[in-house]
């Protein structure tokens, strides 16, 4: 057995690395989908509740990208890279656009409310602001990541475009 281990060379545990985190990006997204059908996108409440259930399912998905993100990145897999990094600009720019419906939603049906409930309400509104911003940012800082590829680059002989092999160089002197 070789002293390392190397999963260029182990297309099974690939294919598991990468179907383990699209599970993670998947499931979640089907389940929250689940909840809300039928589609009533033009019902506020529904659109609210919509809001509810979305929010509390980014972590996992976030994951999901982030694993296997990282997994194409360090295993120098570019395309991976740049497909995980582009469907977290998507994620990105979905959040935020549906952060301003919300806000939207949230301020028309605050004259729904009844007072009893406002708290509740208020509470909910919170949290959903909460995790959007943070998750916002989170795929934001990873699409970005992903996008602008590794800053580590294999070191290339000058004017030879051949790789340096590490720990090889000119010794004088010696015999």
């Amino acid at each position: 057995m070789p002293d390392t281990y190397s999963l260029e060379d182990d297309a099974p545990a690939r294919r598991i690395i990468i179907t383990a985190g699209l599970l993670l990006v998947f499931i979640p997204l089907l389940q929250a989908i689940s909840q809300l059908m039928p589609l009533q996108l033009g019902a506020i409440k529904w659109r609210f509740q919509a809001a509810n259930v979305g929010s509390a399912v980014l972590l996992l998905p976030y994951l999901g990208l982030t694993f296997v993100g990282t997994f194409a990145r360090v295993s120098a897999h570019r395309g991976l890279e740049r497909v995980i990094g582009g469907i977290a600009l998507v994620s990105t720019i979905l959040l935020i656009a549906s952060f301003a419906l919300f806000v939207l939603d949230a301020l028309q049906l605050k004259s729904i409310v009844q007072s009893q409930q406002m708290d509740g309400f208020k509470q909910t509104c919170l949290r959903i602001a909460l995790a959007v911003g943070a998750f916002s940012i989170a795929f934001a800082m990873l699409a970005l990541t992903l996008l602008r590829g590794s800053t580590m680059r294999s070191p290339v002989v000058k004017g030879k475009g051949k790789v340096a092999e590490e720990g090889l160089g000119l010794i004088v002197g010696q015999s």
